[in-house]
């Protein structure tokens, strides 16, 4: 048995001497090749040299005869030897000749392919071996494995003697496919394999035995991926994170796991950094991240595991990523390294995580301050690692606002997101302690991050906006979290107090960096225009936590007007860009509760929409004047666009509140609040139109375009099919002449003709065509509805009938309307009016002659057909009078 086994065995080891033979002999062949090929030129030369022009082999010289002899053929040369008089030159190598597509196609199947699938099959031949030997019951579990063991030995071993010989046996195309590194590869997954089927299959060996040389196996591959490249490297990286996972254990230890990960996390950086493979170095950290989640499960009584190994591997990432490649980088010229800042981002994320359970107990501000010092002491010693100093103030926000809350009296507290009871509702745990991690913690790493920027002026901008960031941002939210947790938005002094006192903290900070003394450093006016900001966001949310309802509406747009003051006194490019940042906050609240106070905004008017819309409205229009004073970009157009918006939601809102009972957000409508609406958006384009007209700009030509649009849809959908009084039989508000109908449909009809007026200067003339349109459509609805108001009452429903006056006053009307129109395409010149107007005035023809005169009776049918015939004579008479004022044909010269 044990003879077919080692026959067996022989078999691969075969295979790799006939492919080190064969490739030697491969070598041997080219090397020949090149030398025939040497001798062919130098034979060449030396008869080119001898005879002038030499003719080839297959082809005799022609020499050109002469203009003035005949052609003779050229005489023999005399036997014997060529003397040679010149020296012969070096013989130069032979040029090397393109290669055919056929030994492309060769090299490819036999130097790199072939070389891959057999590194491939020696893998699967071992685990076959294994298989086979299993199946057949030819060996002992024990001489099976050390078999197996002896195999991934012979492999390695072979593919440590190849890398050495590698000069020797480099052939062109090859060094793709590295011989060396596949054959380790083979053997490190045969010793995996191997150490694997010993604990899983046969039990040969314990877990923490299997968890250790697992490991081992891991680490070792790592370290010889210093030697066989990158392939390698990856196999030990990916065998290392996942071998915990082969291992099965009745009482599993996690920090047996976290001592583990470290110890196999550490060859991978330190190959990472020796053979400069970034990829690795990225890799690592990815891999024990994704660990965690693990880790912490396999306790469900303690956190600390999981919350040490955070801490650990955060910082042996923040080291090897960030700390050790930018150390002597000087830092005006360093810039931000945004995959390591990525990866500091995930450890971030994953401690406020495991932060807010239950399990963490009194450890978790230990744990959140020690994660953020990690982040913070990265981002301070480097400005490569600049948004690690963010991170550190975004762990501890978060954590602020996961903290698990307080349960019922004397009971165990519960998770944010699984709480079972609303006794307390989200008031945290051990508040006392929330409180005061919530007062230093923030204010730690602001004043890390403000001493930071205040050493360097020369940073980037980008650099410095990262540290002006986390010192500003990072106190204002985790104020407003820890507001959040322990008051629930209600009024309270005492956090209006720490957010005064936090504004004053900011305002002498704004004095000690103006006082810094650095000229037009531009990371130091940053810092001045970010702390001043904060300033006023401070005293805004102190405000905000003294008052009541709305206010918080009211103090951000403040202080966005305040941040766009300090940016033009100051001309600071950065705050900008905060007043942007605090009106898309502002619209952000506004979607959230658009009733600004949680309820019944208050009396019609007067109330709490005028302050929550007016006030963001002129606050947002002021601060886009103030920041136009320095160039219109971007954010002036955001900033104005957001005053106009705010302008428009305000009058929306208040004509629902108004109409609606004091509930905006009612789901039903009505004529009257449609045509509202519809009159709203009119005034809103004409006005943006003009603005348009008189400042070009994309603000208002959008605007206007959005508003208008907004208005065909309200009049089209609206007013004339879903509202419609004839057709919803609703009943019209109001008395016989003042009733819904004026603002519904007359009003909307005037600014939409003045809208197109306004249009015909500088729009495209359809944008003029379809406002004309909509205001001649919806004149004439109002005239025909005020008609049937008129002569039917409140309800304008069809199956009441038509009396004969009311359907002699629609004829008059058509008459009416289409002199109206004949007359102002008359006075503007307007050839479409006039057309319009004939096409009216058809229509009271037909209406005359069809209607009138099978319905109506009496005086009525007289009276229409008189009024018909006087307009149309008169009509006549003014064409006449008009043809006549003009030169005839005859008159015109030719």
């Amino acid at each position: 048995m044990v003879l077919l086994a080692l026959l067996v065995l022989s078999i691969p080891a075969c295979a790799i001497a006939g492919l080190v033979l064969g490739l030697s002999a491969r070598k041997k062949i080219a090397i020949l090749q090149q030398h025939v090929a040497g001798l062919e030129g130098e034979l060449r030369l030396i008869k080119a040299q001898a005879g002038g022009a030499a003719p080839s082999a297959d082809q005799a010289p022609v020499r050109e005869p002469a203009i003035d002899e005949p052609a003779e053929p050229e005489p023999a040369p005399p036997p014997g030897p060529v003397p040679i008089t010149a020296p012969v030159p070096a013989i130069p190598a032979a040029a090397p000749q393109p290669a055919a597509k056929t030994r492309d196609l060769e090299e490819k199947l036999g130097a790199r392919w072939a070389v891959w699938v057999g590194g491939v099959a020696l893998a699967f031949g071992g685990i076959f071996l294994v298989r086979y030997s299993i199946e057949q019951n030819l060996l002992s579990p024990g001489m099976r494995i050390a078999l197996g063991g002896l195999f991934a030995l012979v492999l390695i071993g072979a593919g440590e003697w190849l890398r050495r010989r590698e000069q020797d046996l480099r052939l062109p195309g090859l060094p793709a496919a590295s011989v060396p590194a596949i054959l380790t590869a083979a053997g490190t997954c045969s010793a995996f394999a191997s150490a694997y089927a010993a604990y899983a299959l046969y039990g040969l060996i314990g877990s923490g035995a299997t968890f250790v040389i697992l490991g081992l196996v891991a680490v070792l591959t790592m370290i010889a991926a210093t030697l066989h490249g990158p392939i390698l490297a990856a196999l030990g990286l990916l065998g290392a994170m996942g071998s915990p996972l082969l291992v099965s254990s009745d009482r599993p230890q996690p920090w047996a796991l976290v001592i583990y990960l470290a110890f196999v996390v550490l060859p991978a950086y330190g190959v990472a950094r020796l053979r400069g493979w970034r990829w690795l170095a990225l890799a690592a950290p990815i891999g024990v991240l994704a660990w965690t989640f693990l880790i912490f499960i396999l306790d469900d009584a303690d956190a600390l595991p999981a919350m040490v190994h955070l801490v650990i591997q955060t910082g042996l990432a923040a080291v090897v990523l960030i700390i050790l490649p930018y150390r002597h980088a000087p830092d005006p010229e360093a810039g931000i390294d945004r995959p390591a800042g990525g990866i500091l981002l995930a450890f971030s994320l994953a401690g406020i995580a495991v932060s807010g359970s239950v399990i963490a107990g009194d450890g978790r501000p230990v744990f959140v301050a020690a994660l953020a010092l990690v982040l913070l002491a990265t981002g301070l010693r480097v400005p490569a690692g600049a948004p690690a100093a963010a991170w550190a103030a975004l762990s501890i926000v978060g954590a602020l606002l996961v903290w698990p809350i307080a349960g019922e009296i004397g009971g165990t507290p519960e998770n944010l997101f699984y709480q079972s009871g609303d006794a307390f509702a989200v008031r945290p745990q051990a508040v006392e302690t929330y409180l005061g991690f919530a007062l230093l913690a923030p204010a730690a790493v602001a004043g890390a991050s403000l001493a930071r920027l205040a050493r360097s002026p020369g940073l980037r901008l980008a650099t410095a906006a990262w540290y002006a960031g986390a010192a500003t941002a990072g106190p204002l939210l985790a104020l407003v979290a820890a507001y959040w947790r322990v008051t629930e938005f209600e009024r309270s002094l005492s956090f209006a107090l720490v957010a005064g006192g936090l504004a004053l903290a900011f305002a002498l900070v704004s004095q000690w960096l103006m006082r810094r003394g650095h000229g037009e450093a531009p990371a130091l006016r940053l810092g001045l225009g970010a702390t001043a900001s904060a300033a006023l966001a401070g005293l805004a949310l102190g405000l905000t936590f003294a008052l009541d309802r709305g206010m918080l509406t009211v103090a951000f747009a403040l202080t966005a007007l305040g941040t766009a003051w300090i940016a033009d006194r100051i001309a600071i490019p950065a705050l900008r860009y905060a007043v942007g940042a605090i009106g898309v906050i502002i619209l952000g609240r506004l979607i959230w509760d658009p009733t600004i106070a949680g309820g019944d905004p208050g009396p019609v008017l007067i109330n709490w929409l005028l302050w929550g819309y007016g006030v963001p409205a002129l606050a947002f229009l002021a601060a886009s004047r103030l920041l136009q004073r320095t160039g219109r970009d971007w954010t002036v157009r955001l900033t104005e666009s957001l005053g106009i918006a705010f302008a428009a939601f305000l009058v929306f809102f208040e004509i629902r509140h108004a109409l609606r009972a004091g509930d905006p957000l009612a789901a039903t409508t009505d004529l009257l609040e449609i045509g509202l609406v519809a009159t709203e958006s009119l005034v809103f384009a004409l006005v943006l139109t003009r603005l348009d007209l008189r400042h070009a700009d994309p603000v208002y030509r959008w605007g206007s375009l959005i508003f208008r649009t907004l208005s065909l849809a309200l009049c089209a959908g609206g007013l004339l099919l879903v509202a419609n009084p004839v057709l919803t039989e609703d009943e019209v508000p109001g008395g016989a002449i003042f009733n819904a109908l004026l603002p519904a449909y007359l009003l909307p009809a005037v600014l939409a003709a003045g809208l197109a007026l306004l249009e015909r200067r500088a729009r495209p003339p359809l944008y003029s065509l379809s406002s004309a349109v909509l205001s001649l459509v919806l004149f004439s609805a109002y005239v025909g509805l005020a008609i049937r108001r008129v002569a039917a009452g409140p309800q304008l429903a069809l199956w009441q009938g038509f009396t004969q006056a009311e359907q002699w006053s629609y004829s008059l009307a058509l008459l009416v309307i289409g002199i109206l129109l004949l007359g102002l395409g008359l006075a503007f010149n307007s050839r479409p009016a006039r057309l319009v107007s004939a096409v009216y005035l058809v229509l009271a023809v037909l209406k005359v002659f069809i209607v009138d005169l099978s319905n109506l009776e009496g005086v009525m049918r007289a009276l229409s057909f008189i009024g018909l015939g006087l307009v149309l004579i008169g009509i006549g008479l003014v064409y006449q009078r008009l043809l006549a004022r003009r030169p005839s044909d005859a008159a015109i010269p030719s």
